[in-house]
C-alpha cells in the first residue's frame, strides 16, 4: 500500500479576513445545510452523527471517544453508538458502511489507515454525508476537517528535550508507531529529522511496532539488551510505557534522572500512568495530546459542516492552527504541551482527569 507521506513546513493558504475579523476564520455559511446526505435536518434541529472508532485498547483511545459522547451531547447532536474497528482497516470501512446505512447525517471517524480509510470517505462523500477526522489525518477523500496535534512538531518536541539533556552524543532508541498512519511518520520523521538537522553526534535506531506493546517491548528487549542507550523516545505512553517501564526493570536499568546511568525516556500522549512516571522520575518528558479539545472540536466540526457552514485557513480563536495540507484537506492543529516535572500537576492535562 502506498502511503502519502508528509513533510513540514506544511503549506498554509492565507486566511481571508472580513471586516470584522473573525476570530475563528468562519468564512461564512451556505443558506443550505450539507449535511443532509442520510435525511433532512434545518440548521439548529438535532441532527444524528455517526462515529467511526479506531481501536479502544488504550486509555487515550477510551477517553477520546467518550468525550466525544459528552461534547456531542452539549451541543444536542445524536450521537450513535461509537463503533470499534479493533485497529482494522476493512472493519472501519464496515463501520463506516453501516453507519451510512442508518441515515446519519455527520461522520466522526477516527482512522485505522490513512490510505485504507479512504474509500469509507468516499462513500460518506457520494451520499453528501459531510466528514471530520479526529487525531488522524486521511491521505484522501473530501474531509470538512481533521482535528489533531501538529505530530511532526512533537516528535520534535520530544527530540529537543531529548538532544539537550543527554549533551547532544550518545544512542537513542525510536520506538515508532504504525507506519501506515500519518502520525506514525509524522511522529518519527519529526524525531529523527530534528536528531540529523540539531544533533548530529546522536545515533538513532528505529524500530516499528505498530501500536502494539508487545512489539514495543520487543524492540526495547532486543535493542537495550545490547546498546548502551542514552534515551529512548515512544510515539505513544499509552500503548508503550508500562511494557517499557517492565523492559527496563527487568534489565536493571528503571532509573530515575538522579541516577548517573539513567536512560531518558521522552513520549507523547500523556496518559496517567506516563504522568506518575514523570512525577516519580523515571519519565523526562511527555508530549500531551489535547484529547479534550479534540473531543470538543470534533463535534463542533461536524455541527458547523451539518449547519453549512465553511472555513479557511488560519489562526483560530482557540489557541491553534488551521492549515491545509498537501492533500487540500483543512487540518485544525490544537497545541500539544511538553510535560515536565515543573508542570505535570496541571489539571487541564487530560491525564490528570483520568480514573
Amino acid at each position: 500500500m502506498n502511503h502519502a507521506r508528509r513533510h513540514r513546513p506544511r503549506r498554509l493558504v492565507p486566511v481571508l479576513l472580513t471586516a470584522a475579523l473573525v476570530p475563528a476564520v468562519l468564512a461564512g455559511c451556505s443558506n443550505t445545510p450539507i449535511g443532509t446526505g442520510g435525511g433532512s435536518t434545518a440548521s439548529g434541529d438535532s441532527a444524528t452523527v455517526g462515529l467511526a472508532g479506531s481501536f479502544l485498547t488504550n486509555p487515550f483511545q477510551v477517553v477520546l471517544v467518550d468525550g466525544i459522547g459528552v461534547d456531542s451531547e452539549k451541543i444536542g447532536l445524536d450521537l450513535l453508538p461509537a463503533t470499534n474497528a479493533d485497529a482494522d482497516p476493512a472493519q472501519q470501512i464496515t463501520d463506516i458502511q453501516n453507519l451510512l446505512a442508518q441515515n446519519v447525517n455527520g461522520l466522526i471517524v477516527v482512522p485505522v489507515d490513512s490510505s485504507a480509510v479512504i474509500p469509507g470517505i468516499e462513500q460518506a462523500n457520494n451520499q453528501n454525508v459531510p466528514v471530520v477526522t479526529v487525531d488522524v489525518a486521511p491521505n484522501g477523500g473530501d474531509v470538512y476537517m481533521v482535528v489533531r496535534a501538529d505530530n511532526y512538531y512533537m516528535g520534535t518536541a520530544a527530540c529537543e528535550a531529548m538532544g539537550e539533556a543527554i549533551g547532544g552524543t550518545g544512542t537513542v532508541l525510536n520506538l515508532q508507531g504504525d507506519l501506515a498512519s500519518v502520525n506514525g511518520l509524522d511522529r518519527s520523521d519529526g524525531f529523527t529529522d530534528c536528531m540529523t538537522e540539531k544533533f548530529p553526534d546522536v545515533e538513532v535506531i528505529s524500530r516499528p511496532t505498530n501500536w502494539v506493546a508487545q512489539e514495543a517491548a520487543d524492540a526495547a528487549q532486543a535493542v537495550a539488551s545490547t546498546t548502551d542507550l542514552a534515551g529512548i523516545f515512544m510515539a505513544s505512553d499509552t500503548v508503550m510505557g508500562p511494557s517499557i517501564a517492565q523492559v527496563l526493570q527487568t534489565q536493571g536499568k528503571w532509573t530515575t534522572s538522579d541516577d548517573p546511568n539513567h536512560i531518558f525516556l521522552a513520549a507523547i500522549d500523556g496518559g496517567s500512568d506516563a504522568l506518575q512516571f514523570v512525577r516519580d522520575g523515571y519519565f523526562d518528558a511527555v508530549v500531551s495530546q489535547p484529547a479534550d479539545l479534540y473531543s470538543k472540536y470534533s463535534t463542533q466540526y461536524i455541527k458547523d459542516a451539518i449547519d453549512g457552514k465553511t472555513y479557511e485557513a488560519g489562526p483560530t480563536d482557540h489557541d491553534s492552527e488551521i492549515v491545509e495540507d498537501e492533500n487540500g484537506i483543512l487540518e485544525d492543529l490544537l497545541p500539544s504541551p511538553v510535560v515536565t516535572k515543573d508542570n505535570v500537576d496541571d489539571p487541564a492535562l487530560w491525564g490528570n482527569s483520568q480514573g
